[in-house]
């Protein structure tokens, strides 16, 4: 059996092969790649889908996408749903996040709002960042130190209208890119954020929603995609279109520990249903059939 785990089929290949599809993102938000992207992303996936004897699918949203899509027949598709490292888990040893956070500059007084993620248009943060300035523009001192925005990954595609969004609206400050964070690295600066905000309008599966679960750490969603299946109630879910709602989300977030503590507890166990043992047992599972 081959087994190729992300998207693309080689053009020689055995009748027992097996594929794993991510996501079709680009049929839904066409104008978030580019258009040698967008080709090169739908002509492989569609080959891929076709040549495989067994898809396997990140997401039942995933799965749901190549039957309505691409007409793929759902005795053809498994879904198998990622897992969480266990290196992700609360960082209660203050120095140690401290340590991390003042690499970044984010070690304080003020609190930080963290975004993972390579940066492109789907991952919509133009309107977190828009929310996080109607945020900013009635934030009352008496609250405390205005918060950050940190958003850390590397530069995917068409990003250059973020940048110039964050010098408009007079934020390159508050508003901070971080580039790509190692991996030894996230734990803490995810610990260390009063909340983790992921506003995609689309997500095959989006690990970095399931992380900050894992690391007890609020968790603002886009109610879009296959984020609610993965979060469950363990995280405030919002419309990824409503920029007023991301505002309140945030805001709200911010202002009451008593829903920070209930997301802070909700998150672990829901993470703890994901594993990768569990991912490989019914990876291989498909394999055998």
């Amino acid at each position: 059996v081959l087994f190729v785990p992300a998207h693309v089929v080689p053009l020689v290949h055995p009748r027992r092969t097996v594929v794993t599809i991510h996501d079709l993102g680009y049929l839904y938000y066409p104008a978030a790649h580019t258009r040698a992207s967008r080709w090169y992303l739908h002509w492989s996936t569609l080959y891929s889908a076709r040549a495989a004897r067994r898809i396997i699918a990140v997401s039942a949203a995933t799965a749901q996408d190549l039957r309505a899509r691409y007409r793929v027949p759902a005795a053809k598709i498994r879904v198998v749903l990622h897992g969480v490292d266990p290196a992700f888990r609360r960082v209660t040893d203050l120095q140690a996040v401290t340590a991390v956070t003042t690499r970044y500059d984010l070690a304080g007084p003020a609190p930080y709002l963290l975004f993972v993620g390579t940066l492109q248009p789907r991952k919509n943060l133009d309107l977190l960042i828009e929310a996080f300035a109607r945020l900013l523009a009635d934030w009352d001192a008496a609250a405390g130190p205005a918060p950050q925005l940190a958003l850390g990954g590397k530069k995917g595609w068409l990003y250059d209208t973020l940048f110039a969004q964050v010098e408009r609206l007079g934020l390159a400050g508050t508003v901070r890119f971080l580039g790509y964070i190692p991996d030894a690295d996230l734990p803490a600066l995810i610990s260390g954020a009063t909340a983790v905000t992921l506003p995609s309008l689309y997500e095959g599966f989006g690990l970095p929603a399931l992380e900050a679960l894992a690391c007890g750490t609020p968790l603002l969603a886009a109610d879009a995609s296959s984020l609610p299946e993965v979060t469950g109630e363990a995280a405030l879910l919002i419309d990824p279109r409503n920029r007023e709602a991301w505002t309140t989300g945030l805001r709200r977030v911010l202002a009451d520990p008593g829903l920070r503590a209930d997301l802070s507890r909700r998150g672990p166990a829901r993470a703890a249903q994901f594993t990768w043992a569990r991912t490989a047992a019914e990876t291989l599972r498909v394999l055998l059939e």
